[in-house]
């Protein structure tokens, strides 16, 4: 007899047998059409309609842009192409414009991206999709495929994290601090643990308590729980001051939240776009009454800095002591430019320009709550991204010069090659390039070569020695840090912070407490003041460049550095460097029997 409690769910039948279903969907339309059939009428309008319900796809400043002209203009180019003449004309008298001429486009382009449109929406219904027969792991690798891809197409929203509370509302309670001696001027500090967002914009602008310090983190660490638009937002309810506040204190408060948005403005200006520039401008408007001094001060730091947003700024920085001459090869203009034709101080230097460019670039939001590690906010770190891919690019151009090296004394020669640019990267306080080739040279495919090792001189391998002992990560990296003290200009190796940045990050970014008898969830901003001393010293090294010359050759030569081999990652990539590795020196072969 079959009793109720004898039936087990769905889910627990599936998951007891392992069995390959990728094919069921497509065996099932193939042998009834007439259910292909309707899934092709009805799936793409419906899973359009299922993603605009689920995701609101569409940024504001987008769809803003898409204005009343541009659609009309989409939907004449559309009638062009279909022919309909008479329509097209007395669309163009009612609308007072003309239809687009473009050369060589024989289809509509409303359809194309109407199609376009619906094909990326039935990927991610797809990805969406809650199927029973999914294992919890195949379920997460759905989940990221679909984050990737929506980030792909710039989908991906910032959570709007507004708690509805005013800042003059906010009840006392939510900040938590502590006192810590300040043995440099000897007294007590009044630290922030923890606090509401409220409360850490009232800490910043209190009518008599001026913490620089508090300033510092905050303005640079405050997108990890805070857009700049909600930032702007509680700064500008902090300046209304309630009627009946006291007249002293208040005017203290609005010229302290003035004070606040010019040093916001004058060190972080790249936070400004568009949008936020025409809320500081709207702000500055109403305030200029009341404070015009102030405000004048606040508009003139916004003047300089649409002037550094501009393309067109290149500011220079001035040396002052001479460029050195570039070692400039004699073939300098050959397309066929070698390694062996530039000397190794010389691509030691252009690497490091090259790299540097890149790495003065990284603004402090990219470093923020790992976002070079994951999908939904690798868009906030393009820099960060570009350093971990140059790193990469690096490491396997070095191993791939020296595998593809095939007669053992000219390897050696590629091996005493990089070690002599890596000692140069040293000179030149270029510490991450310097760990790139490190990093090429312990390769498993490199590191394996027994023999060609053998044949580099006891220099050579002294200098290796002591270039490994530099980047060597025993003691957190100690040796190395120990460097970091030197006089700029100077590349530190940005792995080592990430990574710092990456364990400071596993602490929770919130404190759950109870206030009153209600749970009431506070920023940890201790987190904040430890991801700020590391992100200073990024700051600080960005600083001071380096007083050498760009030889645009040998540049375009460093960056087109890419391998033969056909893998797609970096794994891929190093499993077949170790199968042309196993090809110059077999397993077991003698010396004798290398070439």
């Amino acid at each position: 007899m079959i009793t109720p409690t004898s039936f087990e769910p769905v889910e627990l039948l599936y998951s007891k047998e392992k069995v390959d279903r990728t094919e069921w969907r497509r065996n099932v339309l193939k042998s009834n059409p007439e259910i292909n059939n309707l899934c092709e009428r009805i799936y793409p309008i419906n899973r359009a309609i299922q993603f605009g319900k689920q995701f609101h796809p569409g940024k504001a400043e987008v769809k803003q842009k898409l204005d009343k002209t541009a659609i009309i203009q989409l939907i004449l180019q559309h009638l062009s192409t279909k022919g309909l003449k008479q329509t097209k004309l007395t669309l163009e008298k009612e609308a007072r414009t003309t239809t687009p001429i473009v050369e060589g486009l024989n289809e509509s382009r409303l359809v194309t991206y109407i199609r376009n449109a619906l094909k990326d929406t039935d990927r991610i219904y797809d990805l969406s999709m809650e199927h029973t027969e999914y294992s919890k792991e195949e379920r997460q690798s759905k989940i990221a495929e679909r984050e990737e891809l929506l980030f792909q197409m710039d989908l991906l929203e910032d959570e709007d994290e507004d708690d509805g509370v005013n800042i003059w509302d906010e009840p006392t309670e939510n900040i938590i601090t502590e006192k810590v001696h300040n043995t440099e001027y000897d007294q007590d500090d009044e630290v922030v643990k923890f606090a509401s967002l409220n409360k850490l914009v009232e800490h910043l602008t209190h009518d008599s308590k001026h913490d620089l310090q508090f300033l510092k983190t905050f303005l640079m660490t405050y997108q990890s729980f805070c857009t700049p638009e909600k930032l702007m937002s509680k700064l500008q309810q902090r300046y209304n001051c309630p009627s009946g506040h006291d007249e002293m204190a208040t005017r203290n408060i609005q010229i302290r939240v003035i004070n606040v948005l010019k040093g916001w403005v004058d060190n972080y200006y790249s936070d400004f776009d568009d949008k936020l520039i025409q809320m500081l401008r709207t702000f500055i408007d109403q305030i200029q009454i009341k404070n015009p001094v102030p405000a004048n001060a606040v508009n003139k730091s916004l003047t300089k800095m649409v002037e550094k947003l501009s393309p067109i700024n290149d500011s220079k920085h001035i040396f002052n002591e001479k460029t050195p001459e570039p070692m400039v090869p004699k073939n300098i203009f050959s397309n066929n430019l070698s390694i062996y034709d530039i000397d190794e101080e010389e691509i030691a230097r252009q690497l490091t320009l090259i790299e540097f460019e890149i790495y003065r670039n990284i603004k402090p939001p990219e470093l923020l709550n790992q976002s070079w590690n994951k999908t939904k906010l690798k868009s906030r770190a393009p820099n960060v991204l570009k350093m971990i891919d140059r790193f990469n690019s690096v490491s396997m151009w070095v191993a791939t010069m020296i595998i593809q090296t095939t007669k053992v004394k000219a390897r050696a020669r590629m091996m005493t090659r990089f070690i002599k640019i890596a000692d140069h990267l040293k000179n030149l306080n270029n510490y991450n390039s310097l760990m790139a080739i490190i990093a090429g040279l312990n390769f498993s495919s490199v590191y394996r070569l027994k023999y060609t090792r053998e044949e580099l001189s006891a220099q050579t391998m002294r200098t290796y020695s002591d270039l490994e002992k530099i980047m060597n990560s025993e003691g957190s990296f100690k040796t190395y840090r120990t460097r970091l003290q030197n006089v700029p200009p100077m590349l530190p190796y940005l792995g080592v912070h990430l990574t710092d940045l990456t364990f400071i990050d596993e602490n929770p970014n919130n404190f759950v407490t109870d206030v009153g008898g209600k749970q009431v969830s506070l920023i940890n901003f201790t987190k904040r003041t430890l991801v700020f001393k590391i992100i200073s010293l990024v700051q600080e090294t960005q600083v001071v460049p380096y007083n050498l010359q760009p030889v645009h050759q040998i540049q375009e030569f460093l960056l087109n550095i890419r391998s033969d081999l056909k893998a797609h990652t970096l794994d891929q990539y190093q499993q077949e460097l170790y199968r042309e590795s196993l090809k110059r020196e077999p397993k077991k072969a003698q010396r004798s029997d290398i070439l």
